[in-house]
C-alpha cells in the first residue's frame, strides 16, 4: 500500500494539510487565516520535513519547525512583505522571495534574515514594468532554480517579461526575445538546465539556449492564460498545465466564467493535447494551482478558484475531485516521502 504524504493547500484565507494517497482525506486548517492575505505555495525544507515557509501577501514570511503547528514571521531585511513566490535550492538551502513591488530577496539562514538583490531595480526595462489592477504595480509571479547550479535564478514578472540572474541574484538580465511581457512562471527542464518552458498570460513559450532566445510553444493549447508547469524528473518529456480562456478580471462577468482546460504534452512543451477523463464537460473555474508527486511520475493535481482539488495518477487519462468547499485555492504542496 502506498504510502500517505502530505499535502499543503495555500488558499484566499488560510492554510490546510490534508493526507494524499489515491485520493485527499483529514483536511484540517493550519492557521495564518487572519490579516495576512493570501498565501504562496508552501516551501518544504530540503533536509527537514517538518520545517515550512510560506509567503503572505501582506504580513511577509512565516516559518513553522512543527508541520504548521505554530507560526513565526521571520521578515529581518525585508522592505516589501507583498509575498508572491518562494523557492530552495537543493544543494545549498538558499531561498529567494519573489515579491511585489517586483523584487527578488534571498536568505541563505533558512529565512532567519533576508538580502535584497537590489541590482535588479537597475535594469532598464524596469520602467516598463506594471501590472492591469491599480496601482499598476508588477510583482515576481514566479521563481525558478537550476537544480545543477545554484548561482542560476529565473524570474517570471507579472508584467514585464522573464529574468535571470548568473550569480546568485547578484546581477540580473531581462530576457525578452520571443517570449510574452505578461509572465506566470519559467521552470529549468530536469534533464537539460539550458531547456526553458514559460507560462504567460498568453500561452507558453520554450527557449533550448538558456533564456537568450524564446518561441511560442502553444500548438494545440486551446486556452492560454496558463497556471504553473508541472514536470517530473523521471519523465523530463512529460509536461501538465491547465488553463482559463481569458484572464481573470473577466472571470466572473460572463455565464461560462474563466471556461477552463487541462493539458498534457509529451514533448517536452512542443504541443500539448487536451485533458477530459473524469472533469465536467464546462469548468467554469479557473486553475491557479499545480503540482506533481515527487515520488510518482505522472501525478498532476490542480487547485481552482472555486476551493476544489483535481488529481489525476495516470499522467491525466483520468481525473477525479479530490478536495472541495475551500476557499479560492493559491497554492499546492507535496511532501516527499
Amino acid at each position: 500500500m502506498a504510502r500517505k504524504t502530505d499535502l499543503y493547500i495555500s488558499t484566499q484565507t488560510g492554510l490546510f494539510r490534508g493526507m494524499i494517497n489515491a485520493s485527499v482525506e483529514d483536511v484540517e486548517p493550519l492557521g495564518l487565516a487572519d490579516g495576512v492575505g493570501t498565501l504562496t505555495t508552501v516551501v518544504i525544507d530540503h533536509k527537514n520535513s517538518d520545517r515550512l515557509y510560506v509567503g503572505t501577501r501582506r504580513a511577509g514570511v512565516f516559518v513553522s519547525e512543527d508541520r504548521g503547528k505554530t507560526w513565526h514571521a521571520k521578515n529581518h531585511g525585508l522592505i516589501y512583505k507583498e509575498c508572491w513566490s518562494m523557492v530552495q535550492h537543493p544543494l545549498t538551502g538558499t531561498i529567494y522571495l519573489g515579491t511585489g513591488p517586483a523584487a527578488v530577496f534571498k536568505s541563505v539562514d533558512y529565512g532567519e534574515s533576508w538580502a535584497f538583490c537590489e541590482q535588479m531595480h537597475s535594469m532598464p526595462e524596469t520602467i516598463d514594468w506594471t501590472f492591469p489592477n491599480p496601482p499598476h504595480i508588477a510583482h515576481v509571479k514566479g521563481l525558478a532554480i537550476n537544480p545543477q547550479d545554484p548561482d542560476q535564478i529565473f524570474g517570471a514578472i507579472e508584467e514585464g517579461w522573464l529574468v535571470r540572474s548568473l550569480d546568485g541574484g547578484a546581477t540580473w538580465a531581462t530576457l525578452k526575445s520571443g517570449t510574452d511581457f505578461d509572465s506566470h512562471t519559467v521552470n529549468v527542464m530536469p534533464n537539460d538546465p539550458r531547456v526553458l518552458v514559460s507560462t504567460s498570460g498568453d500561452g507558453i513559450y520554450r527557449s533550448e539556449d538558456g533564456g537568450d532566445h524564446f518561441a511560442p510553444a502553444n500548438d494545440g493549447l486551446t486556452r492560454r492564460y496558463c497556471a504553473q508547469l508541472v514536470v517530473h524528473k523521471d519523465q523530463p518529456d512529460v509536461l501538465f498545465t491547465a488553463a482559463a480562456e481569458i484572464p481573470p478580471r473577466g472571470w466572473a462577468k460572463r455565464p461560462e466564467g474563466a471556461n477552463s482546460k487541462f493539458f498534457r504534452s509529451d514533448d517536452q512543451g512542443r504541443s500539448w493535447s487536451e485533458l477530459g477523463g473524469g472533469l465536467p464537460e464546462h469548468i467554469k473555474g479557473a486553475p491557479r494551482a499545480t503540482t506533481g508527486r515527487p515520488e510518482r511520475a505522472g501525478s498532476f493535481l490542480v487547485g481552482m478558484n472555486d476551493g476544489s482539488v483535481w488529481l489525476s495518477d495516470d499522467f491525466g487519462d483520468s481525473f477525479k475531485q479530490v478536495v472541495g468547499g475551500l476557499p479560492h485555492v493559491y497554492g499546492l504542496t507535496i511532501s516527499p516521502n
